[in-house]
């Protein structure tokens, strides 16, 4: 696409009324898209915890917990309680627990107890439905037992089909807007706000998801060429990361677009460069330490790594010398040896809305946390200066 091609359809879309309705839309501000939760499973169990307790602030008192309740013992996967019992139950007292032995939400009644598994994102894994299937049966052998799989659109459990009963988002954003008709004004703004999150980022079904629609099928090249052309968010972390390592005097190595690797002044000298064999990295270093930017995992992930060395070099004592410090731990691989390793999660989306001043503070709060470590691989290399030298001069 040539530059005025692409500037006359730039200008086709910002003079379209509706790419200015979704601009506005999207600059409204609420509290999850501020907080970056929207899409984050533990966050939507947490908020369902808040609605589900009727001495929260949500001013719903114990409407929605009832209308729950109603529709989980609907179900003809439970004949020991009826929706009709939920009239009869002293809601006041109600326990609502969070991530107990790994369960999202548990709500304990008088004599029920009601199992949610919420899955938002992710399917479920390891078999652990049957096993919170076990765990509850054995914690609360006298209750009546309910159990509920939670997802946007009701999908049924893959493993547990006829013990879990399914509801979807759709029902809670049916019911919340079925209370908010009624009671309007009196609820607490959040849940509104949280109604609009459900609709946009878990089904996909707001107004504003609609209209993005239409607007990308209007303006379908153009988009399509931004997002060919859209930058690696690792690109600009790591330039920024480099950046910094570099401010701390320390020195870069041998540099992959995933990895940002380095030494210090005071290891620099100490580790060994391969002669004979290429071990992958561009300057033949046996030790680095290492940073690698995952974007798929959405984490930064600091490592110390021996690399493969020439034969008739002494690795085995190099890891030896290195697990001499307190948290290093012994490996088995005789090839990358990581004898410590630290994982800091990093939201790579949040880059885009970043200014590098802001990539700079996040980067240096990740290296503060890593500073301790360096040092204490830098005295330990001290400490054994004299050897690690004879090592590196007997294959000189």
């Amino acid at each position: 696409m040539e530059i005025q091609e692409l500037k006359e359809k730039y200008d086709g879309l910002l003079k379209d009324e509706e790419f200015d309705k979704l601009d506005l839309g999207l600059k409204n501000p609420n509290i999850f898209s501020i907080l970056k939760i929207s899409k984050t499973e533990i966050r939507h169990s947490n908020f369902l915890s808040w609605l589900l307790n009727p001495n929260q602030s949500h001013k719903l008192g114990d409407i929605f917990l009832k209308r729950f309740l109603r529709e989980v013992f609907s179900s003809d996967k439970f004949d020991n309680v009826d929706q009709v019992d939920v009239e009869g139950m002293d809601l006041t007292k109600v326990e609502i627990f969070r991530e107990w032995k790994n369960i999202d939400v548990l709500i304990k009644l008088n004599d029920v107890i009601v199992c949610v598994e919420n899955k938002v994102l992710s399917k479920e894994h390891s078999n652990q439905l049957s096993r919170y299937l076990g765990i509850v049966n054995s914690q609360f052998p006298e209750h009546k037992k309910t159990f509920v799989y939670l997802t946007p659109f009701g999908d049924s459990s893959l493993e547990e089909t006829d013990r879990y009963f399914s509801i979807s988002y759709e029902f809670i954003v049916e019911t919340l807007e079925r209370i908010i008709s009624v009671y309007g004004d009196s609820i607490n703004d959040q849940v509104k706000y949280y109604i609009t999150i459900i609709k946009r980022e878990l089904m996909g079904t707001d107004k504003l998801t609609e209209l993005s629609k239409r607007i990308y099928h209007n303006h379908k090249e153009l988009f399509d060429f931004i997002i060919e052309h859209r930058p690696e968010l690792v690109d600009d972390l790591g330039e920024i990361m480099r950046e910094e390592v570099t401010k701390r005097g320390w020195i870069l190595g041998s540099q992959n677009k995933q990895f940002v690797r380095f030494l210090t002044e005071t290891t620099k000298d100490l580790v060994y460069y391969n002669k004979r064999i290429r071990n992958g990295w561009t300057f033949g270093e046996t030790f680095l330490f290492e940073i690698r930017m995952n974007e798929t995992s959405n984490n930064l992930n600091f490592k110390t790594v021996i690399s493969r060395t020439d034969d008739k070099y002494d690795r085995n004592r190099l890891e030896e010398i290195l697990l001499e410090i307190d948290g290093f731990k012994e490996t088995k691989s005789r090839t990358w040896t990581i004898n410590y390793s630290k994982k800091e999660k990093f939201n790579f989306e949040d880059i885009l809305s970043m200014s590098d001043e802001e990539i700079r503070k996040e980067v240096n709060k990740f290296l503060n946390k890593i500073t301790t470590v360096i040092q204490k691989v830098e005295k330990k290399f001290l400490e054994h200066s004299e050897e690690l030298i004879e090592m590196k001069n007997h294959l000189g």
